[in-house]
């Protein structure tokens, strides 16, 4: 997390600074309480199938149709796999974690 990046305080996804409403939901930047609380959960764009990346501090959404991460490239089935094989370093010991990964890949856990 860089310097002047915020948490969208409607739905807790991580933007950067030059934004001023969420990536995520299009919550102000600077929202009330109650405006946010139409934020977050009014996710009309999101359709049946659809998923949200939960590696680290993605939280990218993705249409159902795509099986990997189109922000961070980390295939839906495996998000929990990496996580769980990963060390305080943010080092994978088993390169067969993710298909295509080579021996000392990494997912940096910041």
């Amino acid at each position: 997390m860089s310097s002047g990046d915020w948490m969208c305080g409607a739905c807790q996804h991580l933007n950067f600074k030059k934004r001023d409403t969420c990536q995520r939901c299009q919550c102000p930047k600077f929202a009330t309480p109650t405006e946010m609380s139409t934020y977050g959960i009014n996710r009309t764009e999101v359709l049946a199938g659809d998923w949200y990346c939960s590696t680290f501090n993605c939280g990218a959404h993705n249409y159902a149709s795509r099986t990997i991460c189109y922000r961070c490239g980390v295939p839906k089935d495996y998000t929990t796999a990496v996580i769980a094989a990963s060390t305080e370093g943010g080092y994978a010991h088993d390169s067969n974690v993710l298909p295509g990964w080579k021996s000392g890949d990494w997912i940096c856990n910041r």
